[in-house]
């Protein structure tokens, strides 16, 4: 699979997450709804279609369900942070690209985890400023810092 079929993938699982904490439906019939609507329709300006690899997409979402039902997301993320603004208070759309990124590097190989921060840094540039950004950044370096055997 090609790398820009990859990013294309995580934006959509990032996408569908973020529909669950808006929601709260289930994974699995957001799913659905985004292949029956989204999938392969043109939606932008000069006519590209939504593409993204199913299979990748079902994994990433295994993923974020695996990896959800065995820590607090709220827990492991705030202990990263040192300001006043806890993770339970920030904006749905960070906290979906923090999530769905922590999902990934908990289940990935140890070589692909600084590709797929950057991944995430890079897919995030679509949503939310600098700063939010950077704070993404630093407390995905902390996890996987903390992480690394």
């Amino acid at each position: 699979m090609d790398n820009i079929i990859k990013s294309k993938t995580r934006l959509v699982a990032v996408q569908i997450i973020f529909q669950n904490l808006i929601n709260k439906k289930e994974l699995k019939n957001i799913k659905e709804e985004f292949d029956k609507f989204y999938k392969n329709k043109v939606l932008e300006e000069n006519g590209d279609k939504i593409k993204y690899n199913i299979n990748f997409l079902n994994k990433l979402l295994d993923n974020y369900i695996k990896t959800s039902s065995n820590i607090d997301f709220n827990y492991e993320i705030n202990k990263y942070i040192k300001f006043e603004r806890i993770f339970e208070k920030w904006d749905l759309i960070n906290k979906s690209i923090l999530m769905m990124a922590i999902s990934e590097l908990k289940n990935c190989d140890k070589h692909k985890k600084k590709i797929i921060i950057n991944e995430y840094i890079e897919l995030s540039k679509s949503f939310i400023n600098l700063q939010d950004r950077k704070i993404i950044n630093v407390i995905l370096d902390k996890f996987l810092n903390e992480k690394i055997d």
